[in-house]
């Protein structure tokens, strides 16, 4: 059996930070995150590359009066402007959802909870109102409801309380993913130039889950992410260096799915490549996972069709 390849992106905009008050990430008028989501579907229309993408509930609204009912925490929607996508696109974005709809090629949306749950500080009543909202506003939008699920932070949600909404796939990071280190210059050197390794498809507790890098692999932390820079000793060694060893880290983590008839899961968020430095090695790895597939000798799966025993 051929190997397989899950590309997972999230779109949370505003309300990935949401909690802390940090957008400096992002653009003011969420333009660059539109150009960006925009380019990435075009790519995957021509590739024929089918995405998962985990979106924040919130964002398909219009518009909203600003506060939600249901057992949340105080305070918990002080940064929700109530308004509508006009006045505040990077709380709402029906357009962009719409965006992935309309393309050629079957992307699935799944859910990132409906105002981006922090399933580690928050009860299980909490999350089980978001996942009803969240299954609501899919519907109203004409969205199958969401069969997979990405927890903000990759915190540790209940599996009970998932499972009873009906989703089957669940995205966590891996265990024990880094070594340790003797000082931090250490470990951004290893994060520079580390593999990636192979992901696992498993049951437990009755969801699927595929486990990921607990950084973003599809994009690079040595690079700037969004509008914010990546850390100074990154930036002392030169941008085409950075992005060429990104561009091979990519193509050697979607070869790797073939050499080893395994399942590599790479992930990001629609802000990471809202620049032109990660847009050059990303393009260039889906291209060639576009190659590959049209070649037969890999597998695009979404998160959804993922089972196990898919890989050995």
């Amino acid at each position: 059996m051929p190997g397989v390849v899950t590309l997972s992106v999230e779109l949370e905009l505003g309300w990935g930070m949401h909690d802390k008050q940090e957008y400096g990430h992002l653009s003011n008028d969420r333009s660059a995150e539109t150009v960006a989501l925009e380019r990435l579907l075009s790519l995957a229309d021509r590739y024929n590359i089918p995405i998962t993408f985990d979106i924040v509930g919130h964002l398909l609204e219009d518009s909203c009066p600003g506060h939600h009912t249901g057992p949340f925490r105080d305070g918990w929607w002080t940064e929700d402007p109530g308004t509508d996508v006009e006045s505040h696109p990077q709380f709402y974005a029906p357009d962009l959802v719409k965006e992935i709809q309309n393309r050629e090629v079957d992307h699935e949306i799944a859910t990132h909870t409906y105002s981006h749950h922090l399933a580690e500080v928050a009860p299980d009543e909490e999350l089980a109102e978001e996942l009803s909202k969240a299954t609501a506003i899919h519907r109203e939008f004409g969205l199958p409801s969401p069969k997979s699920i990405v927890m903000p932070r990759h915190q540790r949600p209940n599996y009970y309380v998932i499972k009873d909404n009906n989703i089957k796939t669940i995205r966590k990071p891996f265990e024990e993913y880094e070594p340790r280190f003797s000082n931090p210059v250490t470990k951004l050197w290893w994060l520079l130039t580390r593999n990636h390794p192979v992901s696992k498809v498993h049951r437990r507790k009755g969801l699927i889950e595929t486990t990921v890098t607990p950084h973003p692999s599809l994009t690079a932390v040595s690079l700037p992410n969004g509008r914010s820079p990546p850390h100074p000793i990154f930036r002392t060694i030169p941008s085409r260096i950075r992005r060429r060893l990104h561009r091979q880290y990519l193509i050697k983590a979607m070869d790797q799915a073939i050499e080893s008839n395994k399942h590599v899961h790479l992930w990001t968020h629609v802000y990471n490549f809202a620049n032109d430095d990660q847009w050059e090695p990303m393009s260039a790895g889906l291209g060639h996972l576009g190659s590959l597939h049209d070649e037969n000798q890999v597998l695009i799966k979404r998160m959804q069709e993922l089972r196990e025993g898919d890989i050995s």
